[in-house]
């Protein structure tokens, strides 16, 4: 009987990593993280407070600076981790349509939108640029923050501490 019940706290770990991904605020915070997860936090808190990731990916291997990236498709959030002796967390990429930067949701927003946004919350010094791929870009630097737009549709952002 009791192996049977072996189960349970993994069902357990899974049901609360999935409530914390339902529950957890996707507000963008500068320089600071989104919701409760913040920039430099390690893998292991990541996972403590997201759950297991869909996809684990290993990139750069050959360069200064490896990066471990952990993939929530379902939450439709991807983070970085520099590879090296801590292994913190130092990039979201984020393209959930609940998002929201300054109390204020943002996907699928025109760009003017965003920029009057940055403006009004006293963020100056953006670019903009079209990328290869065909997305427009605006950055703002200072904030280690990019905006991608599909047809003058905010679909992602990518931000850093």
């Amino acid at each position: 009987m009791i192996e049977k019940l072996a189960f349970i706290p993994k069902i357990l770990y899974y049901c609360k990593s999935y409530l914390n991904i339902i529950l957890m605020k996707l507000d963008v915070k500068l320089k600071k993280g989104v919701g409760d997860l913040q920039f430099n936090s390690t893998i292991d808190q990541a996972m403590k407070l997201m759950g297991a990731p869909t996809d684990v990916e290993n990139i750069g291997e050959d360069i200064d600076y490896p990066t471990t990236i952990l993939h929530y498709d379902s939450l439709g959030i991807s983070l970085f981790f520099e590879t090296n002796e801590t292994c913190m967390l130092t990039c979201i990429d984020i393209d959930n349509s609940d998002t929201t930067i300054f109390g204020q949701k943002v996907m699928g927003e025109p760009s003017r939108v965003i920029e009057e946004l940055m403006i009004k919350n006293n963020i100056l010094n953006k670019t903009k640029e079209d990328e290869d791929w065909g997305e427009m870009r605006i950055s703002y630097e200072d904030y280690s923050i990019d905006f991608y737009f599909i047809d003058d549709k905010l679909v992602s952002i990518t931000f850093g501490k």
